[in-house]
């Protein structure tokens, strides 16, 4: 079938009659190179200025599409980990094992660099030391760290705790600790987890998905140590 060729004037007489096709097909208009009118001097071109700004706006929005699509990658990322890890801590069987998928399984999960669990000391309610995996800090030691009121704590720099994680402190630089309360009392604890990467945690981000997790975590301390197997 025999194809007409397209004329200039074919093309304007289509716009012609069709006004507001650029409306709905304004990012065509990065291609086209508008005529500026000269209108005498002191006098600006506003057609010229509207291309522009449509222009402008255009390009904002596909940087705003693009952003929220990696947003929402990265937020579907972050969801799938903190499942795996949660399959990781109900798959224990017994707080041993639970300590040990703590600290050995979700670093890696998480993308982390490591993960310590402490609880102050109460000589009425001891909690296992797990071979040194659980860290004993002094009474009152939690409320210190994240205050009384607060149950989370998301540290930027300089936060590698010799206290919170021993030997690994020294790897540390940004950390999210959070408070736990197993027993619905003493002794309370903190769970801390760990990167090097300075800026990784800060006070503006959000903290749910580390807030369920740590409650995951929580509720794991309670099973174990107030039904042991």
């Amino acid at each position: 079938m025999e194809q007409t060729a397209l004329h200039a004037e074919d093309i304007a007489t289509y716009l012609a009659d069709n006004p507001d096709f650029f409306k709905h097909r304004h990012e065509l208009l990065d291609s086209l190179e508008m005529p500026v009118r000269h209108h005498g001097s002191g006098v600006a071109d506003m057609q010229q200025y509207v291309v522009e700004r449509l222009r402008a706006e255009s390009n904002r929005l596909r940087g705003a599409t693009s952003e929220l699509i990696n947003i929402s990658k990265s937020n579907l990322e972050t969801q799938q980990r903190i499942h795996r890890a949660v399959l990781a801590l109900l798959n224990a069987r017994g707080f041993e094992t639970f300590v040990e998928a703590l600290q050995d399984l979700l670093p890696d999960l998480l993308d982390l660099d490591c993960i310590a669990i402490c609880f102050e000391e109460h000589p009425e309610n001891p909690i296992p030391r797990c071979g040194g995996r659980v860290r004993r800090l002094t009474h009152g030691a939690v409320d210190q760290v994240l205050g009384e009121d607060h149950d989370v704590w998301m540290v930027s720099e300089h936060a590698g705790d010799e206290a919170i994680f021993g030997p690994k402190a020294d790897i540390v630089n940004s950390a999210a600790l959070v408070r736990l309360a197993p027993f619905y009392g003493d002794p309370v604890g903190l769970v801390a987890f760990g990167v090097a990467e300075p800026g990784y945690f800060s006070p503006a981000q959000g903290n749910d998905l580390i807030m369920f997790l740590s409650s995951v975590i929580e509720f794991g301390v309670r099973r174990w140590l107030t039904n042991p197997a």
